[in-house]
């Protein structure tokens, strides 16, 4: 698959076929995802890679982070309420995945220490910035080498609203949580979004 059809092709999947993908495959598509830029190339990232009974304890925590982002929904999709339910069913069952990836970044950065001055604050801010944009690099990988092995994928966010149960679920301590990512066979075909214009400005050009 040519780069371009990846990236251009590719779709957030919100309904999955039962079947699971081999692990051989998921091994693939998680190492492609930790060659990703990272700042200072330090690879901040970690990646819990969930299915079965764990899978489904997870999904009772996820399921209640759907009415967290609600009022976003109503802002955003004033008009389009079946939007909004159709969201909201996705939070339920998460339309079937077989597969969770959770993505980490690190810890030490979810919350300032007391006591910082506001240059320092300043650079704490930056860093956990930029650690949180190096595990979006690794995401777009995984994602984008999901979509070129036949796999759809979901990237969410809403489960941000109860990280830390989810890291107690999963054991994890000392890391924060930047993304949550469905994965299996896609059991639908979105159409394309249109892209938005005036995203770009050219200066010298």
């Amino acid at each position: 698959m040519e780069l371009q059809s990846a990236i251009r092709d590719r779709r957030s999947i919100r309904k999955y076929k039962p079947e699971e993908p081999p692990k051989e495959i998921l091994e693939k598509i998680l190492e492609d995802g930790l060659w990703a830029p990272s700042n200072m190339n330090v690879q901040p990232w970690h990646f819990v890679v969930v299915r079965g009974e764990k899978r489904e304890e997870l999904l009772s925590v996820i399921s209640r982070s759907g009415q967290s982002i609600l009022p976003k929904l109503e802002r955003i999709f004033a008009e389009k309420p079946k939007v909004i339910k159709f969201t909201l069913e996705f939070f339920h069952d998460l339309g079937k995945a077989p597969i969770l990836i959770f993505c980490f970044g690190p810890g030490e950065y979810k919350d300032p220490p007391p006591g910082l001055t506001p240059e320092e604050l300043r650079i704490f801010n930056v860093d956990r910035t930029t650690n949180q944009q190096s595990v979006a690099a690794a995401i777009q990988n995984i994602l984008l080498s999901a979509h070129e092995a036949g796999l759809g994928t979901c990237w969410m966010t809403g489960p941000l609203h109860v990280a830390e149960e989810i890291s107690e679920l999963l054991g994890v301590t000392n890391k924060e949580l930047v993304g949550v990512i469905t994965l299996g066979y896609p059991d639908q075909s979105p159409p394309s979004p249109p892209r938005k214009p005036g995203r770009v400005d050219w200066i010298g050009f």
